[in-house]
């Protein structure tokens, strides 16, 4: 017989945030960062060539 295990909907969204925040934590960890004004530029680049 297997066990099942059900979370609340507030334990489902805490252990997504702990994720999420891990991960980042590790690409910092890791440098793999983007460059922000970079990024921002070709956004914005991006956005002004939709016009």
């Amino acid at each position: 017989m297997e066990a099942t295990v059900n979370f609340s909907q507030e334990e489902c969204t805490k252990k997504k945030i702990r994720s999420f925040v891990n991960e980042g934590l590790q690409d910092v960890k890791n440098n793999r960062l983007l460059d922000f004004d970079s990024t921002f530029d070709e956004l914005e680049e991006r956005y002004h060539a939709n016009e």
